[in-house]
């Protein structure tokens, strides 16, 4: 009688769960490591949390969305999303590479300007603390002994600020005056230390005013004449050293500043009101006028619309214009074909 033949083995199909669970095993120690290795500050954790959950319940400020989630098929970073609070606001405070980026893209615009003359006397360059953009003073920003913005570096302050702007609204800003070492004193201002001190705070109240960045942002500093970067034994030395310079400084040292906690601990509303009047200050830099400003609201994509239109209006204007003109010229040539202007004559073929 021969053997019964085995039971054939069923197929173990919940395999996968071993190494699923190895996998999650490691994920969840190479996280509780990273978060060791952080050292996080618990109560700015704790602030942090808190306007992170507060930037995800909010709505998109122009999409009129009800969330920055409600798009599922949208990526949350990419730039259909770039309008709402989360990405205005805390990706500039959570993002490394959005901060290089930004630096090196402004960076780029000023020397782009600077070429044009458009910026004459601005540079900028990125250093340990940020993005540093100077303006050459040499009589442009400022008369001799004064503190009162020339309307020229009004204009060159509304570029200057026009592109900070457009990237940075948690970021601490220092603005730095600096003067050469001529001694120096008059009725307003007892020595360098006062003119530098005042003319940073200048450009601060211009800034705060023309683009409503909120205050807290930003620092201004006086060096005088401590802060050389030329000879002051020579004229073109000193006119170099008399200048001021603008410091989008790193996140990293947004522990000594005070300028990103005040803006986390808005609330939702209150963060949002920030934000349109933000808008609203870049819109009138860029050359909206009030009443399409009026129609168009705190939608930045209907004021961007506005300047759409305005271009092609502009440049329809001047190709109807060059056709009129071709026309014109055409009707009113009537010179005979022998003779030239100028009464030379031309032999005919």
């Amino acid at each position: 009688m021969g053997r019964k033949p085995k039971p054939e083995e069923h197929e173990n199909l919940e395999r996968w769960l071993v190494s699923y669970a190895d996998f999650i095993t490691l994920l969840f120690a190479t996280f509780v490591v990273l978060y060791a290795l952080s050292q996080v500050d618990i109560s700015a954790f704790s602030k942090l949390e808190e306007a992170l959950k507060m930037a995800f319940e909010a709505p998109s400020i122009m999409q009129g969305s009800q969330g920055i989630m409600s798009d599922s098929g949208d990526n949350m970073l990419d730039k259909t999303s770039a309008d709402s609070v989360i990405s205005s606001l805390m990706m500039e405070y959570l993002s490394p590479k959005y901060e290089e980026e930004a630096y090196e893209d402004i960076k780029k615009e000023i020397e782009e300007l600077s070429k044009t003359k458009e910026l004459e006397g601005v540079s900028a360059k990125i250093d340990e603390r940020g993005l540093v953009i100077k303006l050459d003073d040499s009589n442009i920003l400022f008369k001799s002994a004064s503190a009162k913005l020339e309307p020229s570096a009004k204009e060159k302050l509304d570029k200057v600020g026009l592109l900070i702007a457009q990237k940075f609204l948690m970021h601490s800003i220092r603005v730095e005056g600096n003067t050469d070492n001529l001694p120096f004193s008059n009725n307003v201002y007892p020595s360098n230390w006062e003119l530098s001190s005042a003319r940073a705070c200048s450009i601060v109240r211009y800034l705060i005013d023309r683009f409503k960045l909120h205050p807290d942002l930003f620092t201004p500093v006086g060096f005088s004449s401590t802060r050389p970067i030329a000879d002051n034994n020579t004229s073109k030395g000193r006119a170099q050293n008399r200048r001021v310079e603008i410091v989008v400084l790193r996140n990293k040292f947004k522990n000594n500043e005070s300028a990103q906690n005040t803006i986390l601990k808005m609330n939702k509303e209150e963060q949002t009101k920030y934000r349109n009047e933000h808008i609203k200050a870049l819109n009138k830099v860029k050359g909206i006028s009030d009443a399409a400003l009026k129609l168009t609201g705190d939608d930045e994509e209907a004021a961007k619309n506005v300047l759409i239109l305005k271009d092609i209006y502009s440049s329809e204007t001047k190709r109807i214009n060059t056709v009129r003109y071709i026309q014109q010229s055409k009707t009113t040539d009537t010179t005979p074909e022998n003779s030239t202007s100028d009464g030379v004559e031309s032999k005919s073929e």
